[in-house]
């Protein structure tokens, strides 16, 4: 789901299981298994708490293999450095300025006539204490005319500076803007993993490392995998530890410890041939400072809005403990008359939020001719709204115990679709490009729809086989 400063601990799932006979399509679904198992290790250096363009800049790849002889023990040293910048634009977590609470005329005149009034006493004490210093009036006389003169004058003045507050209020451009604002940010990342898989027979132990370092946020990762083969290899069962080590620096730039402690366990079995199936389940709890420091929080009252080109916020504030619980089921089948296979997926998602969330695929990997697989893709998702999230949070005064504005916590759907084309140009060689197309779309009819972002994706690349 979406998240905000989160970090994916490192659990690589490993699944030996493959269908047979061997074809491209099914060789394309190997394909994105050894990606996502490649994916699991790099994606946890990643950032995701910002939705925002993202350019790599550099990428590099390690890889050793160390194997006694009689196949009695297999090393392989896999590792991968990244240097990239992310750039862009986030919501701030204010709505639309349409629905800020901004003063009305009557909060400008009595904040004005305030002012004004305690402006016009103090000078007129000020310049009249001389006749009290020289007898001519008590200090209570000369303080009775203060208020008198402060009242008669004041009106005016607070009159013609809440018309002029009001005036430049309402005919600024962003009074009525429907869309939220928006903040730019940029920043650079610097990555890198190393995992040592060790297989012993049916045995296969992978510890790895990983770190990554921004300007706010530094993370060390650490975990332990174990898979064993059953059955021939047509059984896999595999499990994992993970742990995160990190240091956040809060909206007021103080650094706050955040740890993470993820567990997994999983099965693959083969069914047929042609067909098997995957259960996986994850349980995580993280402990700390969870919060966005860039997101903040509006309130409705009692925090009234007066410039409409720059938010007044209050930072958001998200429990320091969240529990997690992931379920997910997977079922591929190869079709014979139709040289092709399908991959059916169902992941539940529950945490200490309120958050419960479902999400369903589909994918198609169908062989033309001899060396091209088309593989269509789609993905649904849906979420509820944690316990939480206000759009407006109801009273400066009476602020609840947690409140976040972040959209990524409200009731939402997301559609992805899409293609990939994978050309097999020669046994060492294969060209792949791929589009999707990513829709959020918000479900509580309160929070603006300019918060959710849709994207084009498209990719390509060059593979070299060995």
């Amino acid at each position: 789901m979406p998240q905000t400063n989160t970090r994916v601990p490192v659990v690589t799932r490993v699944s030996q299981i493959t269908a047979t006979p061997a074809n491209p399509a099914r060789e394309a679904g190997k394909r994105r298994g050894a990606l996502a198992v490649t994916l699991a290790v790099i994606l946890p250096l990643a950032r995701v708490g910002r939705l925002c363009a993202q350019d790599e800049d550099q990428l590099g790849y390690r890889h050793e293999l160390y194997q006694e002889d009689n196949d009695r023990m297999r090393v392989r040293l896999t590792g991968s450095v990244v240097v990239d910048a992310i750039s862009g634009a986030t919501p701030t977590g204010a709505p639309p300025q349409s629905r800020w609470p901004f003063a009305s005329y009557s909060t400008l005149f009595h904040t004005a006539y305030n002012q004004a009034y305690a402006s016009q006493f103090s000078q007129f004490v000020s310049q009249n204490q001389i006749y009290v210093d020289a007898g001519y009036e008590t200090y209570q006389q000369m303080t009775n005319s203060a208020a008198q003169y402060a009242q008669s004058t004041a009106g005016g003045i607070a009159t013609n500076s809440a018309n002029a507050s009001y005036h430049t209020l309402t005919n600024n451009p962003n009074y009525h803007n429907n869309s939220v604002p928006l903040t730019h940010i940029h920043d650079q990342r610097t990555a890198f993993s190393l995992g040592l898989p060790m297989t012993f027979g049916n045995h296969e132990i992978t510890p790895s490392i990983a770190y990554s370092i921004e300007s706010d946020y530094v993370s060390w990762s650490g975990a332990l995998n174990y898979s064993l083969s059953l059955n021939h290899k047509n059984t896999i069962v595999s499990t994992g530890w993970a742990h995160n080590a990190d240091s956040v620096r809060d909206d007021l730039f103080v650094w706050e410890a955040k740890k993470t402690d993820a567990w997994f366990v999983g099965i693959s079995q083969l069914l047929t041939p042609k067909a098997y199936i995957n259960f996986n389940a994850d349980f995580t709890t993280e402990r700390g400072y969870l919060s966005d420091p860039y997101r903040g929080v509006m309130p409705a009252m009692n925090y009234p809005q007066l410039n409409p080109d720059d938010a007044a916020l209050i930072p958001e504030k998200r429990p320091r403990h969240r529990n997690s619980e992931v379920f997910s089921a997977a079922y591929t089948q190869y079709i014979d008359p139709l040289e092709g296979s399908f991959d059916l997926n169902y992941r539940f998602f529950h945490d200490s939020y309120g958050i419960f969330t479902h999400t369903v695929g589909f994918d198609w990997n169908q062989r033309i001719g001899r060396h091209v697989v088309i593989s269509p893709t789609f993905r649904y998702y849906i979420q509820n709204a944690a316990s939480f999230y206000y759009v407006l949070v109801p009273d400066y005064n009476n602020l609840p115990n947690y409140y976040s504005s972040d959209y990524r916590l409200s009731e939402l759907q997301t559609l992805t679709g899409g293609v990939t084309i994978t050309w097999r140009i020669h046994k060492h060689l294969s060209l792949d490009f791929s589009y999707l197309r990513y829709v959020m779309q918000g479900l509580d009819g309160v929070t603006s729809q300019s918060a959710y972002p849709s994207a084009n994706v498209f990719s390509g690349g060059l593979r070299l086989w060995f």
